[in-house]
């Protein structure tokens, strides 16, 4: 199974354990990445505000990229998934827009016809390797473990963008959990926001919005949290000493990347799955990996 791969900017740079987690896992799949090196930021939030067909075009070019080697597009972080679609959302709603952006991907020789399946590595982990299939690649179940889900809101919503889960009872970080043998804890905040996109105006806000959801995680018993999102994985895991300072409080939380978690179920050391280099302390999980 092949996938094109967009890691966006922080599985490059300051989450870069997050991409060299995911090659690790996806071989351990039997998945085969085709990383999109050339491939730009997707401009997050911000851009869109600014310059919605500079926004656009720099979107439906990452799909010219993928459709250019004739595979689908694989995903790892929450707002790069979203940005995606909304433009292959208005590229194949908008004629004209269409088009235009075609226009400037000629200069370089790029085309796109509109047909990209795009997928991020949740959906992936579901839809193209099943929940049976993952069951028989598990060889170190994680027993014992508790784990909180942090989806974040930029893979639940706005739901019309979605058709894998609805946007407002998500489960499939749960199902996942307990297939790789942990039990995966109920509690509030797991689909809200972590307050990233307001930390660059205003960054006291990130650290009350998420100390709240860690604190709720941690009451419930959650020995660590896991997010599908860099982003969130950043304010989860890099604000947690500010965090931890605001609050007057020990949270002592540690947070994987989604494909840390699987990978340990997969057999993987936490030295290959890069988990030493978080803020906060994982070696709780080290008991969890392989030797």
């Amino acid at each position: 199974m092949k996938f094109a791969y967009y890691p966006g900017c922080s599985a490059r740079s300051t989450c870069a354990e997050l991409n060299e987690a995911t090659h690790a896992v996806t071989a351990k799949l039997g998945l085969e990445l085709v990383q999109l090196d050339s491939a730009t930021c997707t401009g997050a939030r911000e851009l869109r505000a600014i310059d919605p067909s500079g926004f656009y075009a720099l979107n439906v070019r990452i799909l010219a990229l993928a459709e250019s080697h004739g595979l689908p597009l694989m995903t790892i972080c929450n707002t790069c998934t979203l940005n995606i679609l909304d433009a292959h959302a208005a590229f194949v709603s908008d004629s004209e827009l269409a088009a235009s952006i075609n226009a400037r991907l000629a200069e370089e020789g790029l085309h796109y016809s509109g047909r990209t399946r795009i997928s991020h590595f949740l959906w992936v982990l579901h839809e193209d390797i099943g929940e049976a299939r993952l069951q028989e690649l598990v060889v170190n179940p994680l027993t014992g473990l508790t784990v909180a889900a942090f989806y974040g809101c930029h893979i639940t919503r706005p739901p019309l963008r979605y058709g894998f889960v609805d946007s407002r009872n998500n489960s499939a970080l749960e199902k996942l959990a307990e297939i790789l043998g942990c039990r995966p804890i109920e509690y509030s905040g797991r689909t809200e926001c972590c307050g990233f996109h307001t930390a660059a105006h205003d960054e006291n806000v990130a650290i009350k919005l998420t100390g709240q959801h860690i604190l709720a995680a941690k009451i419930a018993g959650a020995q660590t949290m896991v997010t599908p999102c860099p982003l969130c994985h950043t304010v989860l895991d890099s604000f947690q000493p500010e965090i931890e300072k605001d609050m007057q409080q020990r949270l002592d939380m540690p947070i994987l990347h989604l494909p840390q978690l699987v990978g340990l179920a997969l057999g993987l050391s936490a030295d290959e799955l890069k988990i030493d280099r978080h803020v906060v302390s994982a070696e709780l999980l080290q008991a969890y990996a392989r030797a």
